[in-house]
């Protein structure tokens, strides 16, 4: 359940908060036998400073249990040996976001950044620093045609001889990060061979857009050309890059925006999990 006031204040400082209870099993998501429960809430705040800069900031508290089975990966029975079942994390998170984009909803020009950081205090059990920065700009080639490149990278760590929690880990795979593989599934494999994610993440993104023939008009439907590379783990090693290329269409349909891909993977492993066809919808 999440609540944002946007004029909090007269001068537009937003307030919100969440309040969330998660039951995740990676396994239905390709990845490691090991099921999480989350309860917990945040309140944060967002601060313009410029017309195209926002401040954010806020802090939460939430429990996170693990159950572990048989055949769960050594990596996670042994955090569970070491640190217990049940784990609670006070954290707080800031973060900077700039957008210049002509448009939220059809962009041709402009410039995206962010930039985010969440640290896990000592007050709880999780003692870890995650940060994020993504940088995304539009090139506008012609009235109808632009080009896209995005860049994002993730790093996390623990601090007072405490790790990166394995359920903190970033991930890439999938129609909204490496299109062609399955979700989550890029990165290095556990001891079941299945993907674990990482402490690091880079991913880069490259697409030509355009109209939908014989809907040049139309700004709620487009057609991209894209190339698609992450790299996840400990050490971001070259022999671990994926990369990917193929089409999309984006459209702002009815009942929400639609995206459909069919992706190529040109730079894959036998172990990878691949999935040409793909869609979103939200």
């Amino acid at each position: 359940l999440s609540y944002t006031n946007p004029y909090y204040t007269v001068d537009g400082v937003s307030r919100g908060f969440d309040i969330y209870y998660k039951e995740i099993d990676p396994a239905a998501n390709n990845l490691a036998q090991y099921q999480t429960k989350t309860v917990g809430g945040q309140l944060r705040f967002g601060v313009p400073v410029t017309e195209l800069d926002t401040i954010h900031y806020g802090f939460g508290y939430d429990d996170t249990s693990i159950t572990t089975f048989p055949d769960s990966p050594l990596r996670i029975t042994n955090y569970v040996a070491v640190f217990g079942p049940q784990n609670s994390n006070v954290f707080v998170t800031a973060g900077w976001t700039r957008d210049g984009r002509d448009s939220h909803i059809y962009p041709t020009k402009g410039t995206l950044q962010k930039a985010s950081g969440e640290l896990g205090l000592p007050a709880g059990d999780l003692e870890y620093y995650k940060l994020y920065y993504q940088y995304q700009r539009y090139f506008p080639l012609t009235r109808h045609t632009s080009i896209l490149i995005n860049g994002e990278a993730g790093y996390g760590d623990g601090y007072g001889d405490k790790p990166l929690p394995f359920f903190k880990n970033y991930y890439a795979g999938g129609v909204n990060s490496v299109r062609g593989f399955n979700s989550y599934t890029i990165g290095p494999k556990d001891s079941n061979g299945d993907p674990e994610g990482g402490p690091r993440k880079v991913q880069g993104n490259f697409e030509f857009l355009f109209p939908f023939p014989g809907l040049q008009n139309d700004r709620s439907v487009r057609v991209s050309a894209f190339v698609d590379s992450a790299v996840v783990g400990e050490q971001l090693k070259g022999d671990e890059l994926r990369v990917s290329t193929g089409l999309a269409l984006l459209w702002v349909s009815p009942i929400g925006p639609l995206k459909v891909s069919f992706g190529v993977p040109v730079r894959s492993d036998p172990s990878d999990d691949l999935q040409k066809f793909q869609f979103t919808i939200g």
